[in-house]
């Protein structure tokens, strides 16, 4: 004989089993998710840069040059954008290093420690074997020593780093303590990631210093 579904009966069941209605919602919000990350467009990586910095950013400036770096001098791109890691003692570097390891952005700013350890890792691809970019600093008259580092497991020695400081216009957009450029050597997309940052300090070199900008909410 089936019980009759009351008020109370129902009340009862949802005291002992209300944790399988909460599950059941959770899984299928995992999963509704899951679906719409799996089949949502992506942009292939070879038409993508993305721009990753551990510091501090004005994107109201940024957004808009890189938008219209894209569309003056490198149309073949469909998409072009910054992305700001946290700058959070406890997540930042969790997040930065999770970046790095997922291959993750392109173009990453990045404080001076980071950068030391992450390149004598071989996490970024060499710089003077662009031939376009080293001409831009030597007909400056601008020295690049201390971009080069040595990886840890052997004595080869590369450019990985431009430091920021060299570049005076790139501080009002964007900022890293004793900050240095990269390319991530597994970002999918080192061609045209070294073509933007010969753009990038092509235009930043000989601007003015501006005031930094200060962290967004």
């Amino acid at each position: 004989m089936k019980t009759p579904l009351n008020s109370r009966v129902l009340k009862h069941h949802l005291t002992y089993d209300w944790w399988k209605y909460l599950l059941a919602l959770l899984v299928g919000i995992f999963v509704t998710n899951l679906i719409l990350t799996v089949t949502a467009p992506r942009t292939p990586a070879e038409k993508e840069v993305s721009f990753y910095i551990y510091g501090y950013a004005d994107t109201s400036l940024l957004t808009p040059y890189m938008d219209k770096v894209r569309e003056d001098e490198m149309p073949d791109m469909e998409s072009m954008f910054p992305n700001l890691v946290i700058m959070d003692n406890t997540y930042g570097p969790m997040q930065l290093v999770t970046y790095v390891a997922a291959q993750e952005g392109d173009l990453y700013l990045l404080p001076r420690n980071d950068f030391l350890s992450l390149a004598s890792s071989g996490a970024f691809a060499p710089l003077e074997e662009d031939k376009e970019l080293m001409a831009l600093f030597t007909d400056a008259g601008i020295d690049l020593r201390r971009g080069w580092r040595t990886l840890s497991d052997s004595d080869e020695t590369h450019l990985y780093g431009i430091p920021q400081d060299l570049l005076p216009g790139l501080e009002s957009m964007c900022y890293a303590d004793n900050g240095y450029l990269a390319v991530l050597a597994g970002g999918g997309n080192v061609e045209n990631t070294l073509k933007f940052l010969r753009i990038l300090c092509q235009d930043t070199m000989t601007a003015p210093a501006s005031p930094q900008p200060t962290a967004e909410p």
